[in-house]
């Protein structure tokens, strides 16, 4: 229900629960349900509102077309090209070129040139379906690939022919997207299934022959936990990893490869750092050694060697030992192709940024592998048979990504191609950037990265943003709204607050559980330290976040709402008593506490921002974005808050929702992306002033 302003109108029906001694007011319950007459009128209502105020956005289509110019050169949402998977000389990359609405999946043998091996847009022309995962064959002559329509993360798996691009096989329903480990052979694969409905199922490993009639898939391990993944060595050897949440502990076996005559899968349980919360991961050597990544005794993460024929943790033997202040992300073996010892390329961040260097096979530092600059790389991956040559993605806040490639050889780290025009335009306009450190209300020194162009004076229009959350590192990155927003004139700052993992576990820590208060302190102290130093004011600070970020905005509005101009909130988690019974909230309560706890509720209500919520107070405008259904992150938080928002308000500043169908939580098509960007930063920029000249 809504009047003609957008604004909800009281139910009868509302509820009031007692939960451990506490009355929890919850009046828009019936907005849970989408399907509600009563909530789809409403929604009706709220698309009505929000066109009538974003068509007042002043250079609303100008914002689009610098954003457009912006993603020409790529960036995270909108990749331009991914490194490459190697199989037996043949490589597989995505590619996207600036007229693409989706990037399309692209293969080359030793002696052919680039070609399309798979496009989303030619399957589906309208652009709603996307390709969530993909995993080539040992020999490179079959591709599994998932495939999901209008945000829905339940895909269907099939199998490719690499040389005409006929399917072979499929459609497999795994319920989630699913890790493949192909088998010796490339005739069979493991695979991930959700046997009912959201996690509560938990998961099964099944055995699937190309072919074969996916009903009869052999289920080889089996887990009441919602986490599982599964990854193949080159011989065959398979790794299981479970986990009960998202930041959870986790635990790790190995088993030889399942014979395809009597599938039967013996697990041996390496890792349990479900008591302790650390975790472990393995890397398969070209040469049929493993590695064991893990924080067990090591918050900033440690490599160990791992004896096949005796795998227990407790013979492990460290190789490259902890570096307090400096992150693991990820290793890679090569070889030198001199002496054929192996090499290892180990990647480190250390305060967000990457660091490469070169080891021998016992861990002895060999060199330092020059970084192209003081920013993130990603997507490790090297030939699984060996080589001198591995590849990755690097980024920073002013540089698109780009593919470079590594040499042992020399050390050497070059670009894998030329930039891209729209890359080498966006270089000539390079804004700067500066690292600042400010105090969170208890001491803790914080870290903070600013964008911005030369030169200004006085306070700026400034859009701050954070993740802190589950671990996730905010790291320097290339993105087409920051690039934008900057051209025109604005700031963007971007604060590694408690709670991310840019500094360890211990960082993560800090922030979640009972500590997730922390990650608010750090957000609003460094929207106040932008107030302090200049930077901006209080009538031109915008915040904004998606996911768990948007959770971060969400929590500092309702905390301080006169610290802000305006407040952006997608994709987010606000009702924080019942978000573990809906999407996969369950995997979050390691994350955030649970209801069902009660030291844990009081803790949640003192933070959640659909609770704190007040009436009669002042709040700055707000937008809330969301899709239609989310299956991840509950489009329900979205459409409670937005009504407490509105009902609650003393102001005249609009709180508006925009609700889109056919998308989901994660990937969409380019023009989808400019929609919701264009959106976002037309409405910051109305509200804190920037103009386009």
């Amino acid at each position: 229900m809504s009047t003609a302003t957008g604004r909800p109108a009281a139910r009868r029906d509302a509820v009031v629960e007692r939960l451990h001694g506490h009355e929890v007011p919850d009046p828009y319950r019936w907005l849970e349900d989408v399907d509600d007459p009563d909530c789809a009128a409403w929604l009706d209502g709220q698309a009505e509102a929000f066109a009538r105020h974003a068509g007042g956005w002043p250079d609303r289509e100008e914002w689009r077309t610098r954003l457009a110019r912006a993603a020409a050169a790529g960036g995270a949402a909108v990749p331009v090209v991914s490194p490459p998977v190697w199989r037996r000389g043949r490589r597989f990359f995505l590619r996207r070129t600036p007229d693409m609405q989706l990037p399309v999946l692209m293969t080359a043998g030793p002696d052919e040139p680039p070609r399309v091996l798979l496009d989303p847009l030619v399957l589906d022309p309208s652009g709603a379906t996307t390709l969530q995962g993909w995993r080539p064959s040992p020999c490179g002559g079959l591709l599994a690939y998932q495939l999901a329509r209008h945000g829905d993360e339940r895909p269907l798996l099939w199998v490719l022919n690499v040389a005409d691009g006929g399917l072979v096989d499929g459609p497999l329903e795994p319920g989630r997207v699913t890790p493949v480990a192909w088998l010796p052979g490339g005739t069979a694969f493991c695979y991930i299934d959700t046997p009912g409905p959201g996690l509560e199922g938990g998961r099964r490993l099944r055995l699937h022959r190309v072919g074969a009639e996916p009903a009869g898939d052999p289920v080889l391990f089996a887990t009441d936990l919602p986490q599982l993944a599964v990854t193949s060595a080159p011989d065959g050897r398979v790794m299981l990893s479970a986990a009960p949440g998202a930041t959870s502990g986790n635990l790790l076996w190995i088993a030889d490869a399942p014979d395809g005559r009597a599938p039967v899968l013996r697990p041996a349980l390496l890792h349990d750092g479900t008591r302790d919360g650390t975790r472990a991961a393995l890397k398969f050597a070209p040469d049929g050694g493993v590695l064991a990544v893990t924080d067990r005794g090591a918050p900033y993460g440690r490599l160990c060697a791992v004896d096949p024929a005796d795998p227990r943790p407790e013979h492990w033997r460290t190789v490259i030992a902890e570096e307090p202040g400096a992150v693991l992300a990820d290793c890679a073996t090569l070889t030198d192709p001199a002496t054929g010892e192996p090499r290892l390329l180990t990647v480190r961040t250390r305060h967000g940024a990457s660091e490469l260097r070169l080891h021998a096979p016992d861990g002895t530092f060999l060199r330092d592998v020059p970084a192209p600059g003081h920013g993130t790389v990603t997507r490790l991956t090297a030939p699984p048979d060996g080589g001198p040559l591995a590849w990755f993605a690097y980024t920073d806040y002013t540089t698109p990504p780009a593919v470079h490639r590594v040499d042992v050889r020399d050390g050497s780290c070059v670009p894998e191609a030329p930039p891209e025009p729209a890359a080498r335009a966006m270089a000539r306009a390079r804004p700067e950037v500066r690292r600042l450190t400010y105090a969170s209300p208890d001491g803790t020194p914080v870290r903070m990265h600013l964008i911005a162009r030369p030169g200004g004076d006085g306070p700026r229009p400034l859009l701050l943003t954070a993740y802190g959350g589950f671990g996730a590192s905010t790291p320097p990155a290339y993105s087409p709204a920051v690039a934008a927003w900057v051209e025109a004139g604005g700031v963007y700052a971007v604060a590694s607050v408690r709670g991310g993992g840019e500094e360890g576990t211990g960082w993560h820590a800090a922030g979640r559980g009972r500590d997730k208060p922390n990650a608010v302190d750090d957000f609003t102290a460094a929207a106040r330290a932008l107030i302090d130093g200049g930077h901006t004011a209080s009538d031109r600070l915008a915040i904004r976040g998606s996911s768990h970020s948007g959770f971060l905005v969400a929590a500092a509005l309702t905390r301080c709402p006169e610290l802000y101009a305006a407040a952006v909130i997608t994709d987010a988690v606000t009702d924080m008593v019942r978000y573990h019974r809906f999407g996969i909230g369950r995997m979050w309560t390691e994350e955030f506490g649970t209801a069902d706890d009660p030291e844990q509720l009081a803790v949640l209500l003192g933070y959640s921002p659909y609770h704190r919520v007040r009436a009669g107070t002042a709040y700055p405008p707000v937008l809330l974005t969301c899709p239609r259904t989310d299956p991840r992150v509950d489009s329900m938080h979205t459409r409670k808050m937005t009504a407490a928002l509105q009902h609650a308000t003393a102001s005249s500043h609009p709180v508006l929702l925009r609700c889109e169908p056919g998308v989901g939580h994660g990937e969409r098509s380019l023009s989808r992306w400019l929609g919701l960007q264009t959106d976002v930063l037309a409405f910051c920029a109305a509200h804190t002033g920037l103009r386009l000249g």
